[in-house]
């Protein structure tokens, strides 16, 4: 009767180092598939990279930079989603979307060299978007090493929005009054050059005497039709559009520049002069 016990103890004690054993066994076979499959992927990844870097032309931020400082002639397409691209982007840019590219692609110039910015360096829409170049016989095509990240972070210069909440964007703008501007109008306005940045309709129902319509959103094309020689003023109806211009024209390195805070409905408020 003593040993009963004694014998239904050993079976269970060996099904207990069976279940273990295999238990054991089940996780060094997950750990070594895992590392297995880790590996794999990791080979995959290396290898696509390294196709990647054989297929696609890549270009340093410095070295774009160099270009844009010495006009050459490049085209810069960003294709990030347009608010990305409103809030600040390279100048000259273009911006347009993988989807707008499939659907629509206007580059034929094969001689240029084109350039691909993306928030980061040779993403998938930008490497789908040097596919559609190469497919359209465009050699001269490159991605930006990092893409924007890179760009921004090496305190390259780009074009911002103008945001009036934001302090860096609010040192960059000098301000005038309607008073003071009428002043200096009177007293020497040779030396002024006024820019309107409403829209061509509202220019043509009333604007001061002697300014030129550029509205705000073709402020960069149209830089160089600006006289840096003379003081600039913007302005627009409530100043929100000037102040924007004047932080844009400071990132384009047009530094003598004015918003006219007040406005022009101010302006008019107070019977000043205005011409159709």
């Amino acid at each position: 009767m003593d040993n009963q016990p004694k014998n239904n103890l050993l079976p269970i004690t060996i099904g207990f180092f069976l279940i273990v054993i295999v238990t054991a066994l089940f996780f060094v076979k997950s750990s070594w598939m895992n590392n297995k499959k880790e590996a794999t992927f990791a080979k995959n990844q290396a290898q696509e990279k390294a196709d990647d870097l054989q297929k696609y032309s890549s270009i340093k931020s410095s070295e774009l930079l160099k270009k844009i400082s010495n006009d050459e002639k490049i085209e810069i397409i960003d294709i990030r989603d347009a608010q990305s691209f409103a809030q600040n982007h390279i100048v000259d840019a273009k911006n347009m979307t993988l989807d707008e590219l499939i659907a629509n692609f206007p580059f034929t110039e094969k001689t240029k060299n084109y350039f691909i910015i993306d928030d980061l360096g040779l993403t998938s829409n930008e490497k789908q978007v040097m596919d559609i170049f190469l497919k359209n016989s465009l050699k001269n095509v490159f991605y930006l090493e990092g893409g924007m990240y890179a760009w921004t972070n090496e305190l390259n210069p780009t074009i911002e929005i103008g945001n009036p909440n934001s302090f860096s964007n609010q040192a960059k703008v000098n301000y005038i009054k309607n008073d003071e501007l009428k002043n200096l109008i009177e007293q020497d306005g040779d030396s002024l050059h006024l820019v309107d940045l409403r829209s061509p309709s509202e220019f043509a129902s009333d604007h001061l005497k002697n300014a030129i319509n550029i509205p705000l959103e073709n402020l960069e094309i149209r830089r160089k039709e600006i006289p840096t020689y003379k003081r600039i003023i913007l302005y627009d109806n409530t100043g929100l559009l000037a102040f924007q211009g004047a932080v844009r024209l400071f990132d384009m390195g047009i530094l003598n520049v004015s918003a006219l805070t007040d406005g022009l409905n101010v302006w008019k408020q107070k019977g000043f002069e205005v011409v159709k």
